[in-house]
């Protein structure tokens, strides 16, 4: 954003008289024995400046980077940590669908709502979900392994998250949201089930090339809201 800066400079006298009078925030830029020079973002209507400058404000989101000092990480309050160990399960964040997925997440979530995680891995996308302002969040697995590295993860990041060894057809709800990151043999079986799970939003991702996307929208058989592509990999989203 841009500003017009006023610089003023008055006898040291006059500039405390003015403190008291006005009882304004302003930027102090240099101080004589005699004067005192100073900046204001709003023009004063009984005095004259000595300049006008224009000057870009940076935003805090481009003024505040993360900050890394050895093992300590100094964030802004606006991001979100998530804390994953890398273990055996799937789905520490740096592969490309578990990447979209987050970026969907941000664009679709809206927050209470529940959350179904399908082939949670190291629960991520779940973790993702609950600090992005999911209601309730169930994450399931078939490897014991992932409900393990889940349970830990979200403890870790003090997230509720509920950690489940089951399949798709083993859940007798649905949710406002579906994330499902899995590979294209699995939604040849499992779609039919997915579909069934969530009751405004779905978020598919795992799916490679141009071929496979093209065979899973066949099998989708209804028009996504969005597809995203990251270094080949296309993330679906569907919603009711």
């Amino acid at each position: 954003m841009r500003y017009k800066k006023h610089i003023y400079r008055l006898s040291r006298e006059d500039f405390y008289q003015f403190l008291l009078q006005h009882q304004r925030g302003l930027e102090l830029l240099s101080e004589g024995e005699s004067f005192v020079e100073f900046a204001l973002y709003e023009p004063i209507d009984d005095l004259e400046p000595l300049e006008v400058l224009t000057v870009e404000v940076l935003p805090p989101e481009r003024a505040f980077r993360p900050i890394r000092v050895k093992n300590l990480m100094v964030l802004p309050p606006w991001l979100k940590p998530l804390v994953i160990r890398p273990g055996s399960a799937f789905g520490t964040g740096l592969h490309a669908t578990t990447r979209l997925c987050l970026y969907m997440l941000q664009d679709f979530l809206k927050r209470g709502w529940s959350v179904l995680d399908v082939g949670t891995g190291t629960g991520i996308l779940a973790i993702a979900s609950k600090k992005l302002g999911a209601g309730r969040v169930l994450a399931i697995d078939v490897d014991p392994l992932a409900v393990e590295e889940c349970m830990h993860n979200s403890k870790e990041n003090h997230a509720r998250v509920e950690c489940l060894l089951a399949e798709p057809k083993d859940i007798g709800e649905s949710f406002d949201l579906l994330l499902a990151n899995l590979e294209l043999e699995v939604f040849r079986r499992e779609l039919l089930h997915l579909k069934r799970l969530f009751k405004k939003v779905a978020i598919f991702s795992g799916i490679y090339g141009r071929q496979e996307l093209d065979e899973f929208l066949e099998l989708l058989g209804q028009k996504p809201a969005k597809i995203k592509r990251l270094e080949n990999w296309h993330c679906v989203v569907v919603k009711t």
